[in-house]
């Protein structure tokens, strides 16, 4: 398995950006099926979802046991297998897919307006790109939820990212509420 990378915090036009790199050792077309097909969304993304694919087009998030609930989005880009970019309520998603060395580097960006949601969405996302290594490799019970974690869990990585990203429990928002 790819070893996990931390997120990077930027600016991005006056709103906050993670940004993400993993390293994944399969074609970016099977990268591509995993993030775009609702079987294998649902074993590592926290809102499984369903699009219309075609940049502007709608995509729907469909509701899951633990997950938030998202109102329906829109797709900004569709470029198979190299770029999918969505909104995800106020927020937008970017996956981007290259080859690399023999790999597939993929590239996370989430671009949101409250900077101090950046360390417990960073830990969230940086255990949702560990499951989709898991399902990609096949790992059995990679499911959301029950997939291999790093050492601690989310509240460790929350930690993690607050010292990184300078921001302090006492102003961190709580936890998204689960469904």
């Amino acid at each position: 398995m790819p070893q996990a990378t931390y997120a990077n915090l930027q600016d991005e036009n006056g709103r906050s950006a993670l940004r993400f790199e993993r390293t994944l050792p399969y074609p970016a077309e099977r990268v591509w099926q995993a993030l775009t097909t609702h079987d294998e969304l649902s074993a590592w993304h926290p809102t499984p979802f369903e699009l219309e694919r075609v940049a502007g087009g709608q995509i729907r998030f469909l509701a899951t046991a633990g997950g938030p609930e998202m109102p329906p989005g829109r797709v900004l880009a569709y470029d198979p297998p190299h770029r999918l970019a969505y909104t995800w309520g106020d927020d937008e998603l970017r996956f981007e897919l290259r080859r690399h060395d023999g790999c597939c580097l993929l590239r996370l960006t989430h671009v949101f307006g409250d900077r101090l949601k950046a360390a417990r969405d960073a830990a969230g996302w940086h255990l949702c790109l560990d499951a989709l290594s898991s399902s990609l490799a096949g790992a059995p019970g990679a499911r959301r939820g029950t997939q291999p974690r790093l050492p601690g869990g989310w509240s460790e990585l929350n930690d993690e990212y607050q010292q990184r990203f300078g921001i302090s429990a006492e102003e961190a928002p709580p936890p998204p509420a689960r469904g």
